[in-house]
């Protein structure tokens, strides 16, 4: 008999979640005068966020669970974790001085720390990483700023 592994747990945990958002989206009220009614876009996310979820269900059921061959430290889990740990740093971080740098430099400096923390550290690639922060973040607002018309956080080293 084979045993369930985390991945198993996991994936049916995550399709009751689904389920159960599904049966929400029937007690959303109906907008009037609506071509696309207020339930679809949500159950088009959860439907996908299902499919992906049965998916990790079978390759977790597919594959053979891996058995530790040294006990479970502190140590080796963090170092096994330090990308996702150190992203939701950066992450936190960037919320935390939303207020003060606003989005414009906030958003830069959080995704510019972020490529530097993930990727190689060489003046080439740092180059590109400006780049990227600059280019990017720079679009998005332009985007929300003046092709939709949505006021983004200031901040105070940059108002307006």
């Amino acid at each position: 008999m084979r045993r369930i592994n985390a991945d198993v747990v996991i994936a049916l945990l995550l399709m009751v979640i689904c389920a159960v958002f599904f049966v929400e989206t029937f007690a959303y009220q109906k907008v009037h005068l609506a071509i696309i009614g207020s339930k679809l876009w949500p159950r088009v996310v959860v439907v996908a966020m299902f499919l992906l979820a049965s998916a990790y269900l079978v390759q977790s059921l597919r594959l053979p669970s891996k058995r530790a061959q040294q006990p479970w430290s502190l140590t080796q889990w963090l170092r096994d974790n330090r990308n996702v740990i150190g992203s939701f740093a950066f992450y936190g971080l960037f919320l935390l001085t939303l207020p003060y740098l606003g989005m414009l430099l906030g958003g830069t400096l959080f995704v510019f720390g972020a490529l530097t923390f993930l990727g190689r550290r060489t003046w080439l690639n740092h180059a590109i990483h400006i780049a990227i922060a600059v280019v990017s973040v720079g679009f998005m607002w332009w985007v929300f700023t003046h092709a939709l018309g949505v006021v983004l956080p200031e901040g105070e080293i940059l108002p307006r």
